[in-house]
């Protein structure tokens, strides 16, 4: 294996109404903490940038899906599905090209009654191919979330975030990291600085720890992936349970 082709991309989703805010404060020092490494870039991408309509429900992903299962075989993963996999033409296109490309995912949204926010929520459902396709395995990924009181649906907001990673296909490595945007998490704004987050010492902690799993997570999945190609070895993947002629 060539030392030279470890190389990751690490890739930012901030998912809040609030451009240029706390949230986005604490993803921007996660993907800083990720590229530490120099064999790691990143990128970050605002959901408020792109248009994303509503999933419908249609069922074309899965349809397009199921036809190239019966095609290739349904033990063939990820289902060779080209391009971009979805009836609605929207931006999600290229959300879901970048995706693609990347070794690794953070996901960051701030606390919104208990979970993240509706745009995040809209996001993640029209991701809905990747749970089907396969596409996003072995790709890593991680969530953080900001809150403004502390204890107030932290725990629940990561939990649905990482739920929704591991049903899309990616391999979460951390359990996460959240951070509170106000003095000591009690709502009150800490009006001498604009990001208040970055005064929440455990929360910046765990976050630049969780981001650095991460970042050496897909290197190493990565190389693992490298080695096994070299050695000519192809590992047996499985997906959902199929019933037999359907």
């Amino acid at each position: 294996m060539n030392p030279d082709d470890l190389k990751v991309k690490i890739l930012g989703i901030v998912g809040t109404p609030i451009k240029n805010g706390n949230c986005q404060y604490f993803l921007e020092r996660a993907l800083e903490a990720a590229a530490e490494d120099e064999r790691v870039s990143t990128e970050l991408v605002h959901l408020q940038d792109y248009r994303i309509e509503y999933c419908i429900g249609c069922e074309g992903c899965l349809r397009r899906v199921h036809k190239l299962q019966k095609q290739v075989g349904f033990d063939v993963i990820p289902v060779p599905v080209e391009g971009y996999n979805c009836t609605i033409k929207d931006d999600m296109e290229i959300l879901h090209q970048k995706m693609l490309e990347a070794d690794g995912i953070i996901l960051a949204a701030p606390v919104y009654i208990a979970s993240m926010p509706g745009q995040v929520k809209t996001f993640i459902d029209r991701c809905r191919t990747f749970v089907h396709d396969f596409r996003l395995r072995g790709k890593v990924s991680a969530a953080l979330t900001v809150a403004f009181f502390r204890n107030a649906g932290e725990d629940t907001t990561l939990q649905a975030m990482t739920l929704s990673l591991l049903a899309i296909g990616l391999t979460v490595v951390t359990f996460g990291a959240s951070a509170v945007s106000t003095r000591e998490g009690l709502g009150i704004p800490i009006r001498e600085t604009r990001f208040a987050v970055g005064e929440d010492l455990a929360g910046m902690t765990s976050m630049r720890s969780a981001a650095s799993q991460v970042a050496q997570a897909a290197l190493q999945m990565k190389a693992g992936r490298l080695g096994l190609d070299a050695a000519g070895i192809r590992l047996r993947s499985t997906g959902w349970v199929v019933v037999p002629g359907q």
